[in-house]
């Protein structure tokens, strides 16, 4: 079982590669998931820095490096959309993707962690947000909205999850070339892809692609938070592709804090992770302070020691080894 920090607490704090190396060394981790928010002249120094360093590469975080076209003042996780219906951008969110994935393979990283786009609509999380706050989501002016909402959701889908399925297949095909899984990420709001349905249909249509399911602790808090989705569903129907889990906590509509600072129970999670050998990847915001990155880590590593049980045969109990580096 093994512990790894993703790289994106440090955005804009650390612009040196090598000190961001240094810096998660210092943290007594495993490994690393390189994230979205890495200029390229970064990407190369952290590459640099992990030469002669016992830190594995676990992961990439779709889109990584930050691609050239993309401006420093729009850099997000999606500046190239999977599921957009327009052919020429789909195709320029999957060639990016491929680079990432060849990123990957160089580094000899099993993993790419993908967000799958979304159903495009207004989806009027404002307006949701505001009524939640006022009465929750049990309110009624709240579940009249969502209710409409997700409605037009189901009804708008199609055409993108058909563009969700053109783009994976295509990746499918150069994840099996560089030895890649790709991992498909639970997301926090509704008319993000993919929800628990689209899950089955695009493992479903997909079947035996290099695809596993990525779950996120706090986006599965969000999810039961705004009642849009069942986090424990969605992480028992696929356990046995998951691939990993970011760690972090989370408290009413904030996510991304350290482990320990929220009210996530980690414990089922932590032990989950131990059963079918997946990494655990503590992804915090960027920003945080390095003392409580460490608290975080920390806490999840007491949670490790408490739980961990040996693991037989990884291949036994996942449809995809978390290290086939």
């Amino acid at each position: 079982m093994v512990l790894g920090v993703s790289t994106s607490w440090a955005a804009g704090q650390i612009t040196h590669g090598r000190d961001l190396v240094e810096a998660c060394k210092a943290l007594q981790v495993d490994g690393l998931e390189l994230d979205y928010r890495l200029p390229p002249p970064v990407f190369r120094q952290v590459v640099t820095g992990l030469r002669g360093s016992e830190l594995k590469v676990f992961s990439l975080h779709n889109f990584c490096p930050v691609p050239d076209s993309v401006p420093w003042d729009r850099v997000c996780a999606e500046p190239f959309l999977l599921s957009h219906t327009d052919r020429e951008e789909r195709l320029r969110a999957v060639q990016w993707t491929v680079k990432t994935m060849e990123h990957a393979n160089d580094l000899e990283a099993p993993f790419v962690v993908l967000h799958c786009g979304r159903v495009a609509m207004d989806a009027e999380l404002s307006t949701l947000m505001a009524l939640w706050e006022t009465g929750g989501a049990q309110g009624s002016e709240y579940q009249a909205l969502l209710e409409r909402k997700q409605a037009e959701r189901r009804a708008r889908r199609k055409p993108f999850l058909d563009a969700l399925l053109w783009s994976l297949d295509r990746l499918a095909q150069e994840a099996q070339r560089l030895n890649i899984v790709l991992g498909l990420e639970n997301r926090a709001h509704y008319h993000e892809m993919p929800n628990t349905e689209e899950y089955q249909i695009l493992f479903h249509e997909l079947e035996g692609a290099p695809l596993a399911y990525w779950h996120d602790t706090g986006h599965g808090h969000l999810m039961e938070t705004f009642g849009w989705g069942n986090p424990t569903e969605i992480l028992n129907a696929w356990q046995h592709q998951l691939a990993g889990i970011h760690v972090h906590d989370a408290e009413g509509k904030t996510d991304h804090l350290p482990p320990g600072f929220g009210r996530i129970q980690l414990e089922s999670v932590v032990r989950l992770a131990c059963r079918v050998g997946c990494p655990l990847i503590v992804e915090l915001k960027a920003g945080t302070k390095t003392e409580d990155l460490r608290a975080g880590v920390d806490h999840v590593r007491k949670f490790m020691e408490t739980v961990a049980e040996p693991v037989e045969n990884p291949h036994e109990t996942t449809s995809h080894s978390c290290f086939h580096t």
